[in-house]
């Protein structure tokens, strides 16, 4: 035989498992149709119900998602609000430091302390009179002045 090119050469007949003829080709029947579309449709509708309960629990993901997401921005705020009250706390405690420290700086140091404590021991205010005794210190001299001249008169 001559090879035409384009054309495909003859199929050789199809032999069975163990070389011998291959069986013929059974023909469907109605009956085998019926079957074959029976077991499609259970197919289909077990495919039907898996997608659907696919579907049903992604529904359910996504609601659970969503509840998620809204506790979080929920603790997200509270979050943001404390810590808002936390800085607003912190400055407020730096600013009453500032005072103190500003405060510090105007009571005296140990040098002006040591300066006034000799000052006070060179002038000794617990040898110091009060007015009044000063005022009963001159009645008795002059009461006692009067008594001498008094004396001296006689």
């Amino acid at each position: 035989m001559v090879d035409i090119p384009g054309q495909k050469p003859p199929a050789e007949p199809k032999k069975g498992l163990f070389g011998g003829k291959a069986p013929a080709p059974v023909s469907p029947g109605p009956s085998m149709v019926e079957e074959d579309m029976n077991k499609l449709a259970a197919r289909l509708k077990i495919s039907e119900e898996r997608y659907n309960e696919l579907r049903r629990k992604i529904m359910l993901i996504e609601q659970n998602m969503i509840n998620n997401h809204k506790k979080s921005l929920n603790e997200i705020k509270v979050l943001n609000s404390e810590i808002t009250d936390l800085n607003s706390k912190i400055t407020e405690i730096q600013d009453r430091i500032l005072l103190i420290i500003k405060e510090l700086k105007l009571t005296a140091k140990k040098e002006d302390v040591d300066v006034m404590k000799k000052y006070v021991e060179l002038w000794n205010p617990m040898r110091f009179v009060t007015k009044d005794q000063v005022e009963k210190i001159v009645q008795e001299i002059l009461s006692g002045n009067e008594e001498t001249e008094k004396e001296s008169e006689y």
